[in-house]
């Protein structure tokens, strides 16, 4: 209700006080909001400047670039995305996963990778929008959040492994965690103390921050006050490195005929980023449309998401995606309309030419800002949460998260997948075969180890809590003639299959056997609370025992229909 108030008021005001002639672009602004709309996207823009450039460290390419990233993504969702509020740019979730993989191939910065970035974020682009074009936002839900918890957790662990040579101070060096963890031992003592000191207060802070105030622009605080500090206390003459020179420029094309051998490690590199955006995209603007009270349009912010990424690759940048942190800053800080966005590219466009001045700002202050990003990836009370209700899942978790740690990327994600997949499978092909009984005084069918039920005499009423095919056909079969032999009286077989979605070729020839051979024994079958779909297969099936099945509404139905013919 409170949201329906809230909807129909923000309605009548826009109708009331119009800004026309944008259409879309400025549904829902007013001038009544638009200051407020304003000050949002400054905000906004506040927020992503500093963790622009400390994305750009992760991503093996100029600080500048990934501020290009940042505006050419936010004006192409802003004019094809749905979600008003929702952030694109360059993020520090996907720069690990093109980076591990691409900088096996070329230098950092070096104008053979950032073709292959480019290119990268062409092709992740593509197959984002056509999953949103041809209506395919259902696939987000195959990531289970399990999996999606170990794999965030995993690329955490990665990004903070990655930061702590600049935090320390010393020189990195390896490809793998463990052999940048192995390098990184034989530099413990060469720790720059100043660096340390100011990658340290820079996560104190933000950490503050966020507890006292998510609103406040703490990263860029940070980021501006330890870049002064330093310049004027010349801390690079002790051994704190710097951002270095950073030249603004334009989009830049990028795109050339690449070797088969890059091909083959630019499409398997798109298409894990693709898993990972229409994943943190789908959750991110699902999320947020259920907090400013707005409808979820999950397709059309999949085509604007591939927009933003196939306009980023043409601009000579890298792969962009939906941010959750900074979408949900735009949230707190009352945007609602698209006028942020706006707002935000402009501000980034207009403050292009300052971007020299950013040369002096120490590495150890941006690792700072990425280690606080890593540490809001690794949800620890989520794990917990999911040892509580299922060890099989959190295993799944746990395998996610080693995964990509000890395999990489791509691999770790389809292990924690496959492995998933066959959980599941394994679950279904083993399903429960329930015996019901009867509560006394009602027409209550439970199954029979709850107190107070009791099963009728010559009546064996099952219900089977899974679809029956030809991985679980077997297991239904040996189940069945258990119970009866447990129950040698039995008359009158009941199937609950209200837990029955559907039934496939093997789950019918077997259910016509079983039908057939009690039919023999002079039992006979009936059928309750069978969905339309199991109805359709019961009546097409070849077996005329099956065809002839009694199907009823309810379980009391059929068990008294039974006791009555008897």
């Amino acid at each position: 209700m409170g949201r329906a108030k809230t909807l129909g008021h923000r309605t009548r005001v826009a109708q009331r006080v119009p800004i026309r002639g944008l259409g879309d672009l400025m549904s829902g602004l007013t001038r009544e909001n638009a200051p407020r709309e304003v000050l949002a996207g400054v905000t906004l823009l506040a927020i992503a400047i500093p963790e622009q450039l400390a994305t750009s460290q992760l991503a093996g390419v100029a600080a500048f670039s990934a501020m290009v990233a940042f505006i050419a993504a936010t004006f192409a969702f802003t004019l094809f995305g749905a979600n008003p509020i929702v952030s694109v740019g360059a993020d520090s979730t996907i720069a690990p996963l093109f980076a591990v993989a691409l900088l096996r191939l070329a230098a950092p910065n070096s104008s053979h990778y950032l073709t292959l970035v480019a290119t990268a974020a062409v092709l992740t682009g593509v197959l984002v929008g056509v999953v949103g074009l041809f209506r395919l936002g259902w696939l987000a839900d195959f990531l289970s959040m399990p999996i999606v918890t170990g794999f965030m957790a995993g690329i955490g662990v990665i990004i903070i492994v990655h930061q702590l040579p600049h935090l320390l101070g010393v020189a990195g060096g390896g490809e793998s965690v463990a052999s940048r963890l192995s390098a990184l031992s034989h530099q413990l003592g060469h720790v720059n103390a100043w660096s340390f000191a100011i990658g340290a207060a820079t996560l104190v802070l933000m950490v503050l921050g966020e507890k006292f105030n998510p609103r406040l622009p703490t990263a860029l605080v940070a980021v501006l006050g330890f870049s002064l500090f330093s310049s004027l206390a010349s801390l690079s003459r002790h051994g704190v490195q710097q951002l270095g020179s950073v030249v603004a420029g334009g989009p830049t094309w990028r795109l050339q005929v690449l070797s088969a051998h890059d091909w083959s490690a630019v499409v398997t590199t798109s298409f894990t980023l693709a898993v990972v955006v229409i994943s943190q995209s789908a959750a991110t603007s699902r999320v947020s449309a259920d907090e400013i009270g707005v409808a979820e349009n999950l397709n059309r912010d999949f085509v604007g998401v591939g927009v933003a990424n196939v306009v980023a690759g043409l601009c000579g940048t890298f792969p962009v995606d939906a941010s959750p942190a900074r979408t949900s800053v735009v949230s707190l800080a009352g945007g609602r309309t698209k006028l942020v966005g706006l707002v935000a590219g402009l501000g980034a466009l207009a403050l292009s030419p300052l971007a020299s001045r950013a040369e002096s700002i120490p590495l150890a202050v941006l690792s700072g800002v990425l280690l606080f990003v890593a540490g809001r990836l690794i949800k620890i009370g989520q794990f917990r949460t999911i040892y509580s209700v299922s060890r099989g899942e959190f295993a799944v978790a746990l395998v996610s998260l080693l995964g990509v740690i000890v395999l990489g990327v791509e691999l770790g994600l389809v292990v924690a997948v496959a492995l998933a997949i066959l959980m599941r499978t394994w679950r279904s092909a083993r399903p429960r075969m329930i015996e019901l009984g009867r509560r006394d005084d009602t027409t209550s069918w439970e199954p029979v180890a709850v107190h107070g039920v009791e099963r009728r005499n010559h009546v064996l009423a099952v219900l089977f809590d899974e679809a029956l095919y030809f991985a679980n056909a077997g297991v239904f079969r040996r189940e069945m003639h258990d119970l009866l032999a447990q129950h040698p009286n039995t008359s009158h077989v009941v199937l609950d299959a209200v837990a029955i979605p559907d039934i496939d070729y093997t789950g019918l020839v077997t259910l016509a056997q079983i039908v057939e051979d009690l039919n023999k024994d002079d039992i006979d079958v009936r059928v309750a609370r069978a969905n339309d779909a199991v109805r359709e297969r019961l009546a097409h099936s070849s077996s005329p025992a099956v065809r002839s099945l009694a199907l009823f509404d309810s379980v009391d139905a059929a068990v008294s229909a039974a006791r009555h013919r008897r």
